[in-house]
């Protein structure tokens, strides 16, 4: 029943892909091949080709907003989750490389329509603190009926889909390799395969030991 809940979903999806600048800058090569990979209520997360550069310019509101008045991001990954969306409404993302010195190149873009805010998939609770030392820091969740979830975290600030991500098959995972004296950010949500991801669990603050 999730299977064909998710699919009946699906097919609200809508998608586009174009240039969105009539100028071109020869010294910056325009990113490839947006794609909207994974989209839910409130969520969307997207890849792309490079294009040659390393640095990139993300952009995005709701369908037909003026280019200057969405919310700016800078990364240099080549994919991206947005979160905080509302449910059945159509966004638009516009993506450009950031070449530095040599300017901006043209944008190329993407428009999909976030799905009705059904739970396929259970979101994780009681994301606690088990144990944390200098390097590391130990947490568990509530599993609520699901068997598989990624852990993404990063320092204190970070924007989700910027940060570390990890696959657990256990509703407990230690965090290693951390900086001592340290405040990190931790989400966890579900990972339901072919049902997607669900929402990520409120966040847990941690800071490392000394």
């Amino acid at each position: 029943m999730k299977k064909l809940l998710w699919l009946a979903a699906a097919c609200a999806f809508l998608f586009g892909c174009s240039k969105n600048d009539d100028s071109t800058n020869r010294n910056c090569d325009q990113p490839m091949e947006l794609s909207i990979d994974q989209v839910n209520s409130t969520s969307v997360f997207f890849t792309w080709d490079t294009g040659g550069e390393s640095a990139f310019e993300i952009e995005y509101g709701e369908q037909g907003f003026s280019l200057g008045s969405g919310s700016v991001i800078q990364t240099s990954q080549t994919e991206f989750l947005v979160d905080g969306l509302e449910p059945l409404t159509n966004y638009e993302i516009f993506l450009r490389s950031n070449c530095g010195s040599d300017g901006f190149s043209n944008y190329i873009s993407a428009i999909f329509q976030t799905l009705e805010n059904v739970e396929l998939c259970n979101t994780p609770t009681n994301l606690v603190l088990v144990g944390v030392s200098s390097t590391s820091i130990e947490l568990s969740w509530d599993e609520n009926n699901e068997t598989a979830w990624e852990v993404e975290y990063g320092p204190n600030g970070f924007v989700i889909g910027t940060g570390t991500r990890v696959a657990s098959n256990a509703s407990n995972y230690e965090i290693t390799g951390l900086a001592p004296s340290t405040t990190y950010e931790i989400y966890v949500r579900a990972d339901c395969g072919i049902d997607g991801y669900s929402e990520f669990s409120d966040q847990l603050t941690v800071t490392t030991d000394q």
